[in-house]
């Protein structure tokens, strides 16, 4: 049966009404789901680590039932100057950011805006000569917001499916679009760019305007997993390798994760850094 059998299930025909259903009990309250949580990180096959991150209130439940639990992945970018530096610093301040939200306020509005607000600063910090890309998170109260700028990403298990929740921000957007204005549409000239891959967003940059995020809090529900990762893993692994690690315990799954990549062997691996998330 395919996921949208499960999902829409037609009633057969019926000469006569179907008998009413017996009485139940009432259906039972929400409750709190419990997070576990692990993480993976390796320099690959470049000469120094340039991701950094960091993962808060998971092992603390007065701390979670209070501010709820974050995560956070930046990536350093090796073409420019101070990588390692540069993540550090905006992991500090999505940190700051984190523990000045206020929940009576709009909080995608608060990201958002936190957001170009630490990227202006880093701008001014490092004069432009560096950049990172950033994925977050932010679970409280059994809902789920994110925001990404770059090319990380940040992966959803569920029901069986892997999801990508956010969209990379690189030039490969624009000749999609490009495309769609040809008489023959052809994805691989797109792919095929060389300039495909170069970003359009990073947090560093000058006047920043490109931000993915959640505009709703996502509900989540027993059985969900969050990946965020660097682009040395979701670079290089296939949905299929996503879904079997991230359907494991955490720890097993970011091991998994790890032998995945070092298995490929790929002459010229990036860092690689995840944080999975399970819902239990």
């Amino acid at each position: 049966m395919g996921i949208f059998d499960r999902l829409f299930r037609r009633a057969a025909p019926a000469e006569t009404p179907p008998p009413p259903a017996p009485p139940s009990d009432p259906p039972e309250e929400p409750r709190d789901l419990r997070f576990q949580a692990a993480n993976l990180q390796g320099i690959g096959r470049r000469e120094r680590q340039e991701d950094s991150f960091a993962l808060l209130n998971t092992s603390d439940p007065e701390a979670l039932a209070q501010s709820g639990l974050f995560a956070v992945v930046c990536d350093g970018m090796g073409g420019m100057e101070d990588g390692k530096e540069i993540s550090e610093g905006a992991v500090d301040s999505f940190l700051q950011l984190f523990q000045a939200l206020n929940d009576e306020g709009d909080i995608p509005r608060q990201l958002r805006e936190g957001t170009h607000a630490l990227s202006d600063g880093l701008f001014q910090r490092f004069g432009g000569r560096s950049g990172t890309t950033a994925v977050a998170v932010r679970i409280f109260q059994n809902t789920l917001h994110w925001l990404s700028v770059g090319d990380s990403a940040i992966f959803l298990l569920r029901n069986g499916g892997v999801f990508q929740l956010n969209q990379e921000q690189t030039y490969l957007n624009v000749l999609y679009q490009e495309e769609l204005e040809q008489t023959v549409i052809r994805r691989e000239r797109a792919e095929g760019h060389e300039d495909a891959r170069r970003l359009t967003a990073f947090v560093g940059m000058d006047c920043l305007e490109e931000v993915d995020q959640s505009l709703h809090p996502l509900p989540l529900q027993r059985g969900d997993a969050i990946l965020l990762c660097s682009d040395g893993i979701s670079g290089i692994l296939s949905p299929a390798e996503l879904l079997e690690a991230m359907s494991l315990p955490p720890g097993e799954g970011c091991a998994l994760l790890e032998t995945m990549v070092l298995e490929k062997d790929l002459p010229e691996q990036d860092n690689y850094t995840g944080v999975l998330i399970a819902c239990r």
